[in-house]
């Protein structure tokens, strides 16, 4: 499970390059737009916990080109029927928001829920790091992301590092795509 991760990882990357390379409509982050994505990758679990498989979803608003809130969820699988859901919101900082590739920094925190060996439990997580929101078209592209998190529950916590790679879509926003970009120049 874990060489298929990372290989479609690289391979979202690859295709991502491609359709970057390829694709000549302008796109940019718009002010007041909404975005839905989806994602999949992997996490590692500190404490010698492990590589797993991560997924979810998450839907955002951009309140102006530079800054979008967004609530998500996570669901991450572990042996034995257990599993962890991370559910929450956050913030992203987008830099060079008039162009293909958006860079941007992200700060997200919420609660989780955990089932193990028939206990389960509730606590909370806390993550940031960052990555990049590639247009492949006017209205959607991919994003790979990276993330520190914390997960805390019942008076312990564990380290994680987070690597995913997701589809978006982009809808909405105050004026024209080529109103906006010609108002940057």
């Amino acid at each position: 499970m874990q060489t298929f991760v990372k290989n479609a990882i690289v391979g979202l990357s690859i295709a991502a390059t491609f359709l970057f390379i390829s694709v000549s409509a302008q796109a940019q982050v718009l002010a007041h737009s909404g975005d839905a994505a989806g994602y999949g990758g992997y996490v590692n679990v500190g404490s010698g916990g492990g590589n797993h498989a991560y997924f979810g979803g998450s839907g955002g608003y951009n309140l102006a080109p530079s800054v979008t809130v967004f609530g998500e969820y996570s669901y991450v699988p572990l042996p034995d029927s257990a599993h962890v859901q991370l559910y929450g919101g956050g913030a992203r900082f987008n830099f060079l928001t008039s162009t293909k590739v958006v860079p941007y920094a992200v700060a997200a925190f919420g609660g989780g829920h955990g089932s193990i060996d028939g206990a389960s439990g509730n606590g909370w997580y806390a993550g940031f790091g960052g990555g990049a929101s590639i247009f492949c078209g006017k209205n959607w592209g991919v994003r790979p992301e990276y993330r520190y998190e914390r997960v805390e529950s019942s008076g312990s916590g564990v380290n994680n590092s987070v690597i995913v790679g997701g589809v978006f879509y982009q809808w909405g926003g105050t004026g024209s795509k080529k109103k906006a970009v010609s108002a940057q120049k």
